[in-house]
């Protein structure tokens, strides 16, 4: 699914990656964090981009990502 193929893009350690580096592919201007424009244009759902910025700075960084994808997932699971 899309939201696993997140998970191994945030995986430290991926191949490639700087340590302590931000790597996910809706981060398009590569500045390690995703913006709202890019977080649309991703096809992530809207409306929970500012679930997932906790520090409301309009950025999505590392950490904030893993918190939102690791809830979001718990809250959407299949029974």
């Amino acid at each position: 699914t899309a939201m696993a193929a997140l998970m191994l893009a945030v995986r430290p350690g991926a191949a490639g990656a700087a340590p302590g580096r931000f790597i996910h592919p809706a981060d398009t201007s590569k500045d390690d964090r995703i913006d709202k424009t890019e977080w649309v244009a991703y096809k992530l759902p809207a409306a929970e981009f500012a679930k997932a910025d906790k520090d409301k700075n309009g950025l999505i960084d590392g950490p904030e990502f893993v918190a939102w994808d690791t809830a979001y997932k718990a809250a959407h699971k299949r029974h």
